[in-house]
């Protein structure tokens, strides 16, 4: 069987079952609560402590239309999302304590991150895994994003049909990430022992992960089946008290419970079910707050659709998530509302090709690229900015021209040339993109047709995906990018240099 390792303890194989307790909205927003819930998950003999990383802005839109009302059959119902993510949320200074506590106890912290902000917060704090939940697994710019840090991934199946299952774990594999437990989940809350329908593990294998559960049932029973239909990772939330109160005690298990076994004969017989994938008839309310593409600011007729306008939040009634590298840098068919969800028939066709051409950089070119590049404005919105000589300009350019990993285009209009873009491959099919505008070009439009022009090249290339690196107060490249369909703006630091990670992706998701 499968065995990965997750902060130094092996997951699969022969490994007993990890034991992840899920600390969520447990902590009536005390810090003290969650350390001592903390505390309590160790002497339980939890084996983990998973958080939720995300604010109320990342997870949905402040509104109180009719989409974003709960109407699920339990205490949520009647809340908007906003409203009821904002009481659920673990505030995002206390993760390096609650994680310091954890590890001090013998105990992993991980989390679920819910955007790439939070993604690139949890790098930061070096967690050793990162949890994709049941909502979010059609997001598949999220889970690409996941699977790119290189550290395991855990997903939750909840509502997942076979072909979205697939498609988040070629996803991961795609991007050169095979460490992957997928979870069996009943996205209800709580959920019923007679609707896990655990014998559904036995395709679930099938996709040559390891295999675990997501289980929100209201005692052990059902966790304790899965283990022995295969499970070797279990997470169950965890309250200390329940008397605490909070969105997710009514469901959570208080710490004596983590060993309850009373009746676990009699309802593993009746857990075990029958073969199922896609929304149970109890989770069919609950596919509503799958996440969907959403306009987020009110954009004009005609307008050009950028990450600014359209996100992937919950609820589920615009587009699929998958759609939205397709849609950004299209113009809109008309007027769109923030809080509205994304049509089809909102967005327009694909824009004109760029009004410019590419052609390879030759030695001639030197004398007119070093000028370029050593223009104040230029080295200052760039991110190396010392001023470079002739000597080693023409050294670069030597290397540059000879370099298969690069391709180094002048962009041409009209027979003058306005600029160069560099195309460098990176790895699994990533390549980053950045250019230059010539002095003499600037204000006039080229930037975005540039970068057009030079996505065009990338496919011809094969490329999969674009990155580029911006410096933060350079905001007419940021625009510019935008405009041109880039998305997943994240700010990143390295080696005291803070930039700006955006992304487009060339190819379609499965």
């Amino acid at each position: 069987m499968k065995s990965i390792t997750i902060g130094g303890k092996p997951v699969g194989g022969d490994a007993p079952t990890m034991i992840v307790a899920e600390l969520s909205a447990n902590h009536g927003h005390r810090l003290d609560i969650a350390l001592k819930t903390v505390e309590a998950a160790a002497k339980a003999g939890a084996d983990a402590i998973k958080l939720q990383t995300y604010t109320p802005d990342t997870l949905t839109l402040r509104s109180d239309r009719e989409h974003f009302v709960v109407r699920t059959k339990n205490v949520w119902a009647g809340r908007t999302l906003h409203d009821l993510y904002a009481e659920a949320m673990t505030p995002w200074e206390w993760h390096k304590t609650i994680k310091q506590a954890a590890e001090s106890m013998g105990l992993l912290c991980f989390s679920t991150p819910f955007d790439e902000t939070a993604v690139e917060y949890l790098e930061a704090l070096d967690v050793p895994a990162h949890k994709v939940a049941s909502f979010e697994i059609v997001d598949l710019p999220l889970v690409e994003r996941v699977a790119r840090t290189g550290r395991p991934v855990i997903i939750s199946t909840g509502m997942a049909s076979l072909s979205e299952i697939e498609a988040a774990v070629a996803v991961c594999k795609e991007a050169g990430n095979d460490q992957i437990v997928l979870l069996r989940c009943v996205s209800c809350y709580p959920a019923k022992p007679e609707s896990m329908d655990l014998r559904s593990y036995e395709v679930l294998r099938g996709f040559g992960t390891i295999v675990g559960l997501s289980d929100h049932t209201r005692d052990a029973t059902v966790a304790i089946a899965s283990v022995a239909l295969g499970a070797k990772l279990i997470e169950k939330h965890f309250i200390v008290d329940r008397s605490v109160g909070g969105p997710d005690s009514f469901f959570s298990l208080e710490p004596e419970e983590f060993a309850a076994m009373v009746r676990a004969v009699r309802d593993t017989e009746k857990s075990l079910g029958r073969v199922r994938f896609g929304p149970s008839e109890d989770e069919r309310a609950s596919v509503n707050f799958r996440r969907s593409l959403f306009v987020a600011k009110d954009v004009a007729a005609g307008e050009v659709l950028t990450c600014d306008h359209v996100r992937s939040v919950r609820p589920s009634h615009g587009l699929p998530p998958k759609f939205l590298p397709m849609i950004l840098g299209r113009p809109a068919q008309r007027a769109l509302e923030a809080g509205v969800p994304l049509e089809w028939g909102h967005v327009g066709g694909a824009l004109a090709a760029p009004a410019l051409t590419l052609r390879p950089v030759t030695a001639d070119d030197a004398e007119q690229l070093l000028r370029w590049r050593n223009d104040a404005t230029t080295r200052e919105m760039s991110v190396h900015q010392n001023e470079v000589t002739p000597a080693d300009h023409r050294a670069w350019l030597a290397n540059s021209l000879a370099n298969e990993a690069r391709a180094l285009l002048i962009a041409e209009h009209e027979g003058r040339a306005v600029g160069v873009v560099r195309l460098d491959r990176e790895k699994h099919g990533e390549w980053e993109i950045s250019l230059t505008v010539a002095p003499e070009a600037r204000g006039q439009g080229h930037a975005v047709s540039m970068l057009r022009a030079g996505e065009l090249r990338a496919r011809e290339l094969g490329v999969l995906r674009l990155v580029a690196r911006i410096r933060p107060e350079n905001e007419r490249s940021i625009r510019a990018f935008k405009t041109a369909g880039y998305y997943g703006f994240a700010t990143r630091t390295t080696e005291q240099t803070t930039l700006l990670v955006c992304e487009r992706r060339l190819a379609d998701y499965r």
